[in-house]
């Protein structure tokens, strides 16, 4: 990328996607869990870590009972929500939002960025 890092990149285009209300976090990793972030902390890469185990258990499940693979995965806790999303086969998107949230602006966002992630990787 002339001029920049890719971690910037990343980081502009999960922009749209921190500022929808309700989101606390996101973050951008690879499918086995490791952040592309510069701007990691133990709780992003703890996400990240969960999300990619959640997605590769939901893909399980998934490809063995539809033969096809999950979309989105949401864990509601009294806490919040936790989405994963795959980002194409290298990537997943990972969101922390709150327990009031709205998910439908959440998921559509998060769907238009796994789109871009897809692009560029």
């Amino acid at each position: 990328m002339k001029g920049g890092k890719m971690s910037d990149l990343y980081s502009r285009i999960l922009l749209k996607l921190r500022n929808i209300d309700g989101v606390k976090m996101t973050a951008l990793g690879s499918r086995d869990g490791f952040l592309f972030s510069e701007n990691e902390n133990d709780e992003i890469e703890k996400m990240t870590l969960m999300s990619s185990a959640m997605i590769k258990a939901a893909e399980t499940v998934t490809n063995e009972l539809d033969k096809t693979g999950p979309v989105h995965v949401i864990v509601d806790f009294n806490g919040g929500k936790l989405i994963a999303a795959s980002a194409g086969p290298k990537a997943l998107i990972s969101v922390m939002a709150e327990q009031n949230a709205s998910i439908d602006p959440i998921i559509g966002e998060i769907d238009r960025t796994a789109s871009k992630i897809q692009e560029i990787l």
